[in-house]
């Protein structure tokens, strides 16, 4: 813990303890806060810098340092001074549980599931700030699409800022195109086009050494979901999520015969070592390096880090392009995923102050904006980056200056909506931005989003988890061959009686019905 935390903290828990003394607990929740209301008033006047403090997502390697120019650059357009806990992506769920059961929330604290049962239970219970009410009287926020507002609610209510992200882009498949080429094989469309793919990269030997070194195709699992191989579920089955629209009802996608026919194609490939036979173990990071190091042809992922891998590619293999599928064709035709426009959301505990949230949400919308947007994005105009054709090129300064790893940490708080945002990567060329953003157009006639975005069933909260990590845990056994594909028929037959699961289907149709309703 730094001394500004320390501070902080100190400072914090003083005047909880003082106002505690006479105060229930709902007016605790409403009335405790770190500062006065004249001395904020007496700050105004002077013009000081409004003080905020942020718990946040690191995504790059090194957090960034208050003294880095591109914050102080932030921080003197903002007229704020920011005291940045920086949480590695790796942690930040633990940390996040564990922030929110003690209490000690900075103003602007970040959740990256809006509907965490613990997130749910302190926004409908009080902790923190409904801004719905206020959203419409700051530009930038209010100009971001209904649809990501609308799949950031909780019981209609928005408790918290989504941190948005474009509607396109999210869900993927990326295909190393250079050994397509190399082999004489054509783009794939189709699940029998990716295996015959994936199968040759295995045997074939791409990478031009003679060595059986190379998989066709890699990826990660997750503990309760299939993680860079949900592209494949979703093809199969036609449906982004866990939930598929069937005769007006929502039915779990897992009683769907694409959900088999995923697990058949995925234990061949595992059976016939075109899949990584490590799959289950690795984590997400050792996935990508895989992928990045020249060693598996096939991999699911985002469109956005294109250039990411084809960069690192190229320093191995000059020809190198990881080419994102504008879709894949399964049993119900070409398929794509639409995003949310939600990658979780900064909530303001109630006990700030109405003065001081007004100003968090002002600071919030000027990094929603253009000017400050640029700075997190590509870092300083003329050092970092310069404009060649209306379109923003990376200099040499900003390798230097490891600008990218600086962005990806700034571009956690500060960001403006902005549709063809996963096609860019910064440093990528102009000819791989433009192929991107025509994937991104050609896509949004046809993805699919996620239809229990938004849906609450309060039996999911509390068996969910452990329910889902069970399902997830059956899947990966056939996979590898440690049961028989009849056990998943087994046991989604005995989910089809289960009374909890049950119960979890009935409560996710009335929330669908009554979100549908309005």
């Amino acid at each position: 813990m730094n001394r500004n935390q320390q501070y902080r903290m100190t400072k914090k828990k003083a005047a909880l303890l003082a106002c505690a003394s006479m105060l229930t607990l709902p007016a605790l929740l409403t009335a405790c806060s770190g500062g006065s209301a004249s001395q904020e008033a007496a700050d105004d006047a002077a013009g000081k810098p409004t003080e905020i403090s942020i718990f946040a997502n690191q995504q790059g390697a090194q957090a960034v340092d208050p003294s880095n120019e591109l914050l102080q650059a932030i921080e003197k357009k903002t007229n704020t001074k920011l005291n940045i806990t920086w949480v590695p992506f790796n942690t930040i769920t633990e940390k996040t549980k564990v922030a929110l059961a003690s209490g000690d929330l900075s103003d602007l604290t970040f959740v990256g599931n809006v509907y965490d049962s613990q997130v749910v239970q302190m926004a409908t219970s009080g902790a923190f700030w409904d801004i719905t009410p206020y959203i419409k009287d700051y530009k930038n926020l209010s100009a971001l699409p209904q649809e990501i507002w609308d799949n950031a609610k909780i019981d209609g209510k928005n408790y918290g800022i989504p941190r948005p992200r474009p509607l396109e882009g999210a869900w993927g498949v990326h295909v190393r195109k250079d050994w397509l080429d190399k082999l004489g094989l054509k783009v794939p469309e189709t699940m029998d086009d990716i295996y015959a793919a994936a199968k040759a990269f295995t045997e074939k030997y791409p990478d031009g050494n003679g060595k059986a070194d190379t998989y066709g195709l890699t990826g990660n699992v997750d503990a309760d979901a299939m993680g860079a191989f949900n592209w494949v579920e979703n093809v199969f089955t036609g449906t982004n999520g866990r939930w598929k629209l069937k005769d007006g009802q929502l039915m779990p996608v897992i009683f769907d015969p694409g959900q088999k026919q995923a697990l058949e194609w995925l234990k061949k490939a595992y059976d016939e070592k075109v899949l990584v036979p490590d799959f289950a173990v690795m984590k997400s990071t050792q996935a990508r390096e895989q992928y990045m190091a020249n060693k598996a042809g096939v991999f699911g992922s985002a469109l956005n880090p294109q250039w990411l891998f084809t960069d690192a590619l190229r320093k191995i293999d000059p020809k190198a392009d990881s080419y994102p599928l504008t879709y894949v064709i399964g049993p119900e035709g070409k398929f794509a995923g639409k995003d949310s426009g939600v990658f979780g959301m900064y909530v303001i505990p109630k006990t700030v102050p109405e003065a001081k949230l007004k100003k968090i949400l002002a600071f919030v919308n000027q990094g929603n904006g253009e000017e400050i947007s640029n700075i997190t994005q590509f870092g300083l105009p003329d050092k970092h980056y310069t404009v060649q054709d209306g379109f923003k090129v990376a200099t040499e300064q900003a390798k230097t200056d490891n600008i990218p790893d600086i962005t990806n940490n700034l571009l956690q708080i500060f960001q403006k909506y902005d549709k063809y945002q996963r096609a860019y990567y910064n440093g990528i060329p102009k000819e791989y931005y433009e192929r991107n953003k025509k994937i991104i157009d050609d896509r949004s006639s046809f993805s699919k989003p996620d239809l229990s975005t938004g849906l609450i069933s309060q039996t999911a909260l509390t068996v969910g988890p452990d329910l889902y990590k069970k399902i997830q845990d059956m899947k990966v056994k056939v996979i590898l061959g440690k049961e028989p594909m009849s056990a998943w028929d087994d046991y989604v037959a005995k989910l089809k009686t289960d009374p909890q699961f049950q119960k979890i289907i009935q409560e996710m149709n009335e929330a669908y019905k009554s979100k549908n309703s309005k």
